[in-house]
């Protein structure tokens, strides 16, 4: 798909990873193209793939061979991302033909990488395809694949839309979607919630409080919208009351916090956002179990941080229908519908 006159909004599906750690879709890259498994990331705003010169710590992933694009072009400024969770990647900065769905961005700015961490190398994926604010990428001037579709005219807003099916509704054809250009109203009920970006790097908004049983635990705070993290992370004294609440624990040899794996379904945990609530389903709060052999203690959703912006990642987003729009520069929630097949 070339510029369009009247573009319609464009999607990709992914697949849920290992009962939800991760949603993973499929792009190309090059001429004739070459395909990556990637992790879309609002927490971050680069694109980058493993290049044919990473040898041992890309020993599975796929590689992006130049040679055999004839529309590659090398920059060569040098390429270096450090994310949230400490992972790194390093290699240099290109130039090429992206497919995304049925969208074909042109000259698109991206990074083979030739040395990443021991966490990247062992995952799943080949690379991260980043949606944040153009701001946010680590190579100055550079121009997402999201700002890319809408400068070349491959959809008709700069809004995408995005739905993660999560794992406990049992196995489908369908992981999830990330709608660029618009909005599907097939798969959420009711309004969409509105709020305003308060940083224009990250999709970092400010929720009205955290609650759990109808009693609040934490009061406004700035969090990221980061479909690119698995947990929840919110502040170190929230993330105590709720344990508490819910009966879990800190391991103080891990510092990981543990909840019951049978924690009670009647337990509601909820994010408001301009007066409205999102609940956290319980069974999203439960995670693998410490011990594979005893059913007693499982690892929670949520962890914690003393940074002072939180996180909202998998456990929350696979709750809500979110909407990132650029257009208006606010992040829109509303509850999801599950498309059956």
């Amino acid at each position: 798909m070339g510029k369009v006159e009247n573009p319609s909004p464009q999607s990709i599906g992914v697949i849920d990873f290992l009962n939800d750690i991760e949603w993973i879709g499929q792009i190309s890259i090059g001429t004739p193209p070459q395909s990556f498994l990637i992790n879309l990331d609002t927490g971050s705003a680069d694109l980058w793939i493993p290049s044919i010169d990473c040898s041992k710590q890309c020993a599975n992933d796929r590689k992006f061979v130049p040679s055999k694009s004839k529309t590659f072009k090398s920059v060569g400024t040098k390429f270096d991302i450090a994310y949230g969770d400490n992972t790194r990647a390093k290699g240099f900065v290109n130039e090429d033909t992206l497919q995304i769905g049925n969208m074909i961005i042109k000259n698109q700015r991206f990074a083979t990488i030739n040395e990443q961490s021991a966490t990247l190398a062992a995952d799943v994926i080949d690379g991260i395809l980043g949606l944040g604010y153009d701001g946010l990428s680590t190579v100055p001037g550079s121009t997402t694949p999201f700002t890319n579709m809408v400068n070349q005219k491959l959809i008709p807003k700069k809004i995408f839309s995005v739905l993660l099916r999560p794992a406990r509704l049992g196995s489908s054809l369908f992981g999830g979607e990330y709608l660029f250009g618009g909005i599907d109203p097939s798969l959420f009920t009711g309004a969409i919630t509105y709020t305003p970006v308060t940083k224009k790097l990250f999709w970092q908004i400010s929720i009205d409080s955290v609650e759990l049983n109808n009693s609040v635990l934490a009061s406004k705070n700035d969090v990221i919208v980061d479909t690119g993290s698995t947990l929840m992370v919110l502040g170190t004294k929230v993330v105590k009351s709720i344990h508490d609440k819910l009966k879990g624990k800190l391991d103080s040899k891990t510092k990981t916090w543990q909840v019951p794996c049978n924690l009670s379904k009647s337990d509601k945990l909820s994010i408001r956002v301009n007066k409205v609530p999102f609940f956290v389903d319980t069974a999203d709060l439960i995670r693998e179990r410490v011990n594979p052999k005893s059913n007693d203690w499982c690892y929670s959703g949520i962890a914690s941080t003393d940074e002072n912006v939180w996180i909202l990642g998998g456990v929350f987003l696979k709750n809500v229908y979110a909407v990132f729009d650029q257009e208006q520069n606010r992040v829109g929630f509303a509850i999801p519908r599950y498309p059956n097949f």
